[in-house]
Order: C-alpha cells, then sequence, then structure tokens
C-alpha cells in the first residue's frame, strides 16, 4: 500500500530519501505538492509520483497519510480531505499542531500519530519524538516508528505535551550547537588562529565528543571530568562558565523554548 505525503519539503525529502535507502518501494510512494519547482526536484531526483493537490489523491490506495505542510497550512489542507477510512495511519511531522486539532480537521479521524523531528534527519541523523493518540494500535505505533527510524533515532512519549520539551531540547537543540561552534570559533580566531585552522578543531571536536559519548559505557559527568585534570587549562575554563551561572542560562533558554512551543500550539491548533 502507499505512503502518500502532503508537503514535499525538506524534511519530507529527508523521509522520502529515508524510506528508499531502507528498501520502500519508489512505486509505493506518492507526494502532493503544488510548488512545480518543488515537485520537478522530487521527480526528478526520486523518479517518484507528484500530484498538485489532495484532490487528485485516491485514499483507496492509501495506507499511510504524512503531514508534511507547515504548521499555518495545515487546518486548510486536513479540512480538504475527505473519505478517510478508519484504519488510514496518518502521521504528522507539523510542529505545534496538536492530534486533537488534526483530528477535528480530519472529521474525527482517530489514528494519528504525531511526530516531532529534527534537521539532522536531513542527513539520517536525526532524532524524532512521537506521540500516538490512544485509539492507535500497536501495529500503527511500529510502522510511525519505522517511518522516522528512516531518519534515524526515535523516542516515544507519553504524554503530548511532552512534545514541547522535545521540541525545545532536540527541535531546536541543533541551533544551540551550531551556535556554540560558531563562538568557539570566532574565538579561536580572537586567539591567533586562522578561520579555517578555527573551523577544523572545532567541528572535529564536535564531531569526536559525540561520537565518544555515543561508544562510551561513562555518562556525561563523568566524561566531562575525565578531561578535567585539578588545576589545569579546562578547570580554568568550567569555572569561569560556572561562576557566571552559564547552566543557569542554558536552562532559561531551553524553557523559554518550551514555553513558545506551548504557546505556538495553542494558536495555531485554534484555526
Amino acid at each position: 500500500m502507499t505512503i502518500a505525503f502532503i508537503g514535499g519539503g525538506n524534511m519530507a525529502r529527508a523521509l522520502i530519501g529515508g524510506l528508499i535507502n531502507h528498501g520502500q518501494a519508489v512505486e509505493d510512494i506518492v507526494v502532493v505538492e503544488i510548488d512545480q519547482a518543488v515537485a520537478t526536484a522530487l521527480q526528478q531526483d526520486f523518479s517518484l509520483t507528484v500530484i498538485p493537490s489532495v484532490q487528485h489523491l485516491s485514499l483507496d490506495q492509501v495506507s499511510t497519510l504524512v503531514f508534511a505542510v507547515k504548521p499555518q497550512q495545515l487546518s486548510e489542507v486536513a479540512r480538504g480531505i475527505k473519505g478517510l477510512h478508519n484504519h488510514l495511519r496518518v502521521v504528522s511531522i507539523a510542529a505545534g499542531i496538536t492530534t486533537d486539532a488534526l483530528s477535528h480537521w480530519l472529521g474525527g479521524h482517530r489514528n494519528i500519530v504525531r511526530a516531532m523531528p529534527n534537521t539532522p534527519a536531513l542527513i539520517q541523523q536525526g532524532i524524532s519524538g512521537l506521540y500516538a493518540l490512544p485509539q492507535v494500535s500497536e501495529e500503527d505505533r511500529l510502522h510511525a516508528q519505522s517511518l522516522l527510524s528512516a531518519v534515524g533515532a526515535v523516542i516515544w512519549v507519553d504524554k503530548e505535551t511532552d512534545l514541547d520539551a522535545v521540541t525545545a531540547v532536540s527541535g531546536s537543540g541543533p541551533a544551540y550547537f551550531f551556535w556554540m561552534m560558531e563562538e568557539m570559533e570566532r574565538i579561536g580566531v580572537a586567539l591567533g588562529l586562522s578561520e579555517d585552522t578555527a573551523k577544523k578543531l572545532v567541528l572535529q571536536t564536535a564531531i569526536g565528543s559525540t561520537q565518544l559519548a555515543h561508544q562510551s559505557q561513562d555518562n556525561l559527568s563523568t566524561l566531562r571530568e575525565k578531561v578535567t585534570s585539578k588545576g589545569g587549562t579546562t578547570e580554568a575554563a568550567l569555572h569561569v562558565l560556572y561562576s557566571e551561572q552559564v547552566g543557569d542560562l542554558l536552562k532559561k533558554a531551553i524553557f523559554a523554548a518550551r514555553d513558545k512551543a506551548e504557546e505556538l500550539g495553542r494558536s495555531l491548533s485554534q484555526q
């Protein structure tokens, strides 16, 4: 049966590419995309079927419907879809839109899983938070998990409100790391290094540290302690971070992201 993507933007492209790399037949994927340039690129890159509107989509042949449009567009798009059968799996990656709101726009359909992926999914190194309505069967939960696993790791949350925390930590998280790397590169140049050298040092240190954390049996605190010799350079740097309460600032920033996710979700879901 067919997986139909409503929207063919970057995250949809990532999922499509991941699915195909994991053995999904191109013939079993269809995309609804109104932007002709995006549609042409999808056809050229993946040789799959792209149609211009949901009115051209035959739901009789669709087993999974993936909403990958902008949150501001989801209400109009979802209301335009008619004739959903009860067994149709619906997966939404539209940030902020609650399952209850989407269910309402879909005429009461309840077989819905909501996902919050992040941008490293574009290189199949992402992580997605998933929440399923109680009506969703274990089989359909596993299907949604398999779909998002095509672009990285997957975690489930028991409460839909936890997706706001997922958004704050991992959805926005890449920006925090990019910002820190950007600052470290800038500071490296201030210390006298060339831009190219500073960039290489920062990027490889980030890659190596992440891989070490993944592969090590030690927790993050222990790994940090192993780098921090008493009376050494790392201790001097960390002392400044602690004294300036950078950890508290980071907590404040991530809580602000969580609060904004809640606010946007309320606003978007009331359309």
